[in-house]
């Protein structure tokens, strides 16, 4: 994400300005892990012998550039915090899918919209190498696919120049090489707006 941040933190910008305008909460949430190629659950499991299928061997970083109580005008700095290059290291997508749809079942409304922007399949190299290589795919899919069971949020994957329907069934793919005009807002407002 961190060579698309420019274009992408300018569309949440916009949106999250929009939806409040229209008087719609809306949250900017973040989510990387606590370090490069592992962390202390990596080291804990090196320390045990490395265990068979240990599952994630990293700690995960959940972030809220903008909670729904707070106006963007108010969240504007915080959201600007996107541009920090020290922030965008692996990112372990079903947890955070999970985190943010948790966050969203707290409320009230009824409508629950999930938007999650990615550049790619979920990624933490420690995990990876000591699971199936499949392991974290495998997990947002099924994450994903649970919620649209249960039908309680919408979960939408905006992919940044890239396809992601091997993960979500509602998605659409942005080219960030051409400007973002309105053509392409329409274009995302249009999506957001549809039902499943």
């Amino acid at each position: 994400m961190k060579a698309h941040i420019e274009p992408v933190a300018m569309m949440v910008d916009i949106l999250a300005r929009a939806l409040d305008q229209a008087g719609v909460a809306s949250e900017v949430l973040g989510f990387t892990t606590g370090a490069w190629n592992g962390g202390r659950a990596r080291l804990d499991w090196l320390a045990h012998g490395r265990p068979a299928h240990p599952g994630r061997l990293n700690e995960t970083c959940h972030m809220v550039f903008k909670d729904a109580a707070t106006s963007w005008r108010r969240a504007r700095a915080n959201i600007a915090a996107l541009f920090k290059a020290d922030l965008f290291r692996e990112g372990v997508d079903g947890e955070a899918v999970e985190w943010a749809c948790a966050r969203l079942l707290a409320r009230a409304e009824a409508r629950r919209i999930l938007i999650v922007v990615s550049d790619g399949s979920p990624m933490d190299s420690a995990t990876g190498q000591a699971n199936d290589a499949f392991y974290l795919d495998n997990h947002l899919k099924e994450v994903v696919a649970r919620h649209e069971t249960l039908r309680d949020v919408e979960v939408l994957g905006l992919g940044v120049g890239l396809d992601l329907s091997p993960y979500y069934r509602r998605c659409l793919a942005l080219d960030l090489s051409v400007p973002m005009d309105m053509p392409v807002f329409g274009e995302i407002v249009r999506w957001i707006g549809g039902r499943r």
